[in-house]
C-alpha cells in the first residue's frame, strides 16, 4: 500500500497542463482525486482520460477566483468523500510584457488568480485539512525568489504566494497540517515556445521562451508530480528544482547587483 492508498485530494487546474498530470500520478497511486477546474466540458475529458472507470475521480467544475463556488466546492467535498487529505493549489496563470506597460486590471486578474484563489482554497478546505493533519501544496515558481525580464506581473504575484506560504506554515503549523511551496523551473509542454506569442510583439524573441530565456532545462512533469508526492510524505517545507537556482538566490540576498548580473548571464538575449 503506498502512502496515498484510499487518501482524498482535491487539485485545482486538473483539466489540463500540470495539474492533470499531477492528479493522474495520485490516482495511480491510489488516492481518490477530487478535479478542480473551470471548464466543465474540458474537465470531464480529463478525467475520463486519466480515470476511465470513474472509481477514484470526482471531477467538480469551480472557479477558484469566486468565493462562493470555492466553498460550494469544499462542502461538495465534505458531503460526498467525508474527508480530505492534501489540497494542491495547482491552478495560476503566467504572462510576459512590461511592467511598466501592463495594466492594473491585468495585474489584478494575476493576483487573485495566483494568490487570492489559494487563500479561498485554503480558509474552505482547514476545517477538513486540520482533521487529518493533511498537505497544503502551493505552486509557486523560480519567479517565487528571482525576477526575470519581460514577466509582467507574474512574479509580483508569485512572490505574494512565497509569502503567503510562509505565513500560512507558520499559522497552521501547531494543528498539524503541512504546508509546501514548490518552486520549479519552465515545466515541459506541447505549446513551449508558443504559448506567449500575443503577449510578445515588441519584445526580443528570448521573451517568448520558457522562462523567459532563462537558461534552465525544462522539467519532465511526470517526474515533477513524484517528486512534489514524496515531498509530502516528508513534510518537506519546500521544494526548489533545479536545486542549483538556491545559489542565485542566496547571491540575491546577498547583493542585489550581483544577483541581477548572474541572472543575466544565465538569460539569453
Amino acid at each position: 500500500m503506498t502512502y496515498w492508498q484510499e487518501k482524498v485530494a482535491v487539485v485545482t487546474g486538473a483539466s489540463q497542463g500540470f495539474g492533470k498530470v499531477l492528479a493522474a500520478r495520485l490516482i495511480q497511486n491510489g488516492c481518490h482525486v477530487v478535479m478542480v477546474a473551470r471548464d466543465p466540458e474540458k474537465l470531464e475529458r480529463a478525467a475520463a482520460e486519466i480515470d476511465p472507470e470513474g472509481k477514484l475521480s470526482t471531477a467538480i467544475p469551480t472557479d477558484v477566483t469566486n468565493d462562493d463556488s470555492v466553498v460550494a466546492l469544499f462542502e461538495e467535498v465534505r458531503r460526498q468523500l467525508g474527508r480530505l487529505d492534501a489540497l494542491f493549489n495547482i491552478a495560476g496563470m503566467s504572462s510576459r510584457g512590461m511592467v511598466c506597460e501592463t495594466s492594473i486590471d491585468d495585474f489584478l486578474m494575476s493576483f487573485d488568480l495566483n494568490v487570492l484563489s489559494t487563500v479561498r482554497c485554503v480558509q474552505a478546505a482547514r476545517p477538513l485539512l486540520e482533521q487529518s493533519r493533511g498537505h497544503i501544496v502551493n505552486m509557486g515558481s523560480l519567479a517565487s525568489k528571482s525576477a526575470s525580464k519581460f514577466i509582467g506581473p507574474y512574479a509580483t504575484s508569485k512572490f505574494a504566494l512565497a509569502g503567503l506560504n510562509h505565513q500560512l506554515r507558520l499559522e497552521l503549523g501547531e494543528s498539524g497540517v503541512h504546508v509546501m511551496l514548490v518552486c520549479p523551473g519552465p515545466i515541459t509542454r506541447e505549446d513551449a515556445g508558443q504559448r506567449y506569442a500575443e503577449q510578445t510583439d515588441g519584445l526580443p524573441d528570448s521573451a517568448r521562451k520558457p522562462g523567459a530565456g532563462v537558461k534552465v532545462k525544462s522539467i519532465d512533469p511526470a517526474t515533477l508530480a513524484d517528486t512534489i508526492l514524496k515531498g509530502c510524505e516528508k513534510r518537506q517545507t519546500e521544494i526548489v528544482w533545479p536545486g542549483k537556482a538556491r545559489l542565485l538566490f542566496a547571491i540575491a540576498q546577498l547583493s542585489g547587483a550581483w544577483g541581477d548580473w548572474v541572472l543575466r548571464r544565465f538569460t539569453s538575449s
